[in-house]
């Protein structure tokens, strides 16, 4: 079992260790580390493995049929649908009418709206799972999001 950090006696869920063994092996994988590696180094099962392997495959297949079909895409442009997002999460934002990640980093910018927890289904741990996706790709709106603001004052660059 795995202790969160910053926390005695809190420990992750099932759910919760996968996310993190995939944001883990994104970032082993980046680097040129080898899938058998990755799962030495994070002592993976053959199973675990596996899902990390389908959902990176997924993801990079996604980014390539993107830019396929639309060069200028961005990471805005990604698909819910094709993301690391566990299936019933990707599911249920589609059928929410999220269709792109930058959908969902506008509606998450939007002052007037009270959080994805709120939406049935999705709690507090897929509304981090929600975020740390785009925190990956530089999405999530806060205060530090220079790329918004040059947006705001010069529209053109948008």
């Amino acid at each position: 079992m795995v202790r969160r950090p910053g926390r005695r006696s809190a420990v992750l869920s099932k759910a919760e260790q996968a996310s993190l063994n995939v944001e883990q092996a994104r970032d082993l994988r980046a680097s040129g580390t080898s899938y058998r590696e990755i799962g030495r180094r994070l002592s993976l099962t053959s199973n675990q493995l596996s899902h990390i392997r389908r959902t990176l495959k997924r993801e990079k297949a996604s980014r390539t049929r993107l830019r396929t079909t639309s060069p200028q895409a961005t990471d805005r442009d990604l698909p819910v649908s094709r993301s690391v997002l566990p299936p019933g999460l990707r599911q249920r934002l589609a059928a929410s009418g999220y269709k792109t990640l930058g959908d969902l980093a506008d509606r998450l910018g939007d002052p007037d709206f009270p959080g994805l927890e709120t939406m049935p289904g999705i709690g507090p741990h897929r509304a981090r799972l929600v975020k740390r996706l785009l925190d990956h790709y530089g999405l999530l709106p806060g205060p530090s999001d220079l790329q918004a603001e040059i947006e705001k004052l010069f529209p053109e660059l948008g």
